[in-house]
């Protein structure tokens, strides 16, 4: 029903990007996402759009091209929030191109939308969306931003090529959760974005730490598949597991626990 993927980032070892792409590949996900960026030494690795050459580019241009989606991440320094939100914009178009090469399909941006929705507030951000709108379309991505508040302002801007990209795991975390209460349940947070969502990171949280194996924690995940059911869902979901938390082994049950369920789910 839905293409499950799985974050490139470390799995067990520290790997190149190539071996893990390879590693998602033979475990059987149907799509993969990696960060644009180096990683961190000794933690983790993904690809640097400035230091991913002709030769680099192909091969993993091949290695997506096996998958049915592929999800770029920007780097978490480009958020798109106040006063640097020109600049952020500006940043990620070298981002936008590289997903573009490489034959993904979705670019996942962490955005920090403001409270604020004042006539001078919202022309700024509508004319910086509108224009990464277009670079996006130019190549053929969709923009998810990644946020835990503000997903009126999808709506609001009728951008063809921007959503959200929501990682139902910090909808717990974050603030302690109080970006959730207001809705009640994640079921009802996916209801009220409707068809502005474009993508999910998906990964549970047991109180006290996140990024954790599917169905050993809190997040509602039966309520999760009902709803993405309820609205048509027509994108993917991307596993985030922290891999000082989370053997290979435990990234393959949570792609079966969300199969299994899924299957129940359209019996």
């Amino acid at each position: 029903m839905w293409n499950i993927c799985n974050m490139a980032w470390r799995i067990g070892d520290i790997i190149d990007i190539h071996e893990q792409l390879e590693w998602i590949h033979q475990a059987g996900f149907d799509g993969v996402g990696f960060h644009a960026s180096a990683g961190i030494a000794g933690h983790w690795r993904g690809v640097d759009p400035n230091a991913a050459d002709k030769e680099t580019r192909k091969r993993l241009r091949e290695q997506i091209a096996r998958f049915a989606m592929c999800e770029v991440h920007a780097p978490f320094a480009y958020e798109l929030a106040g006063e640097s939100l020109h600049a952020k914009a500006k940043s990620l178009i070298p981002i936008l191109d590289f997903a573009g090469d490489v034959g993904a399909s979705i670019v996942t941006i962490h955005a920090d939308l403001p409270t604020s929705r004042s006539a001078e507030t919202c022309a700024v951000w509508q004319e910086v969306m509108q224009g990464l709108n277009s670079q996006a379309a130019a190549n053929q991505v969709v923009i998810g931003l990644e946020m835990v508040r503000g997903f009126d302002w999808i709506s609001a801007w009728h951008l063809s090529h921007i959503g959200v990209t929501l990682d139902v795991g910090h909808m717990y975390v974050i603030d302690q959760g109080e970006h959730l209460k207001p809705f009640g349940m994640l079921g009802d947070v996916i209801r009220h974005i409707d068809r502005g969502l474009v993508h999910l990171h998906v990964h549970d949280y047991n109180g006290v730490l996140d990024h954790i194996e599917v169905g050993t924690g809190c997040v509602d995940f039966h309520g999760m598949l009902q709803a993405l059911k309820d609205i048509h869902y027509q994108g993917g979901m991307c596993l985030e597991m922290n891999p000082e938390r989370v053997a290979p082994d435990g990234i393959k049950r949570s792609a079966g626990w969300l199969r299994q369920h899924l299957g129940k789910l359209i019996e």
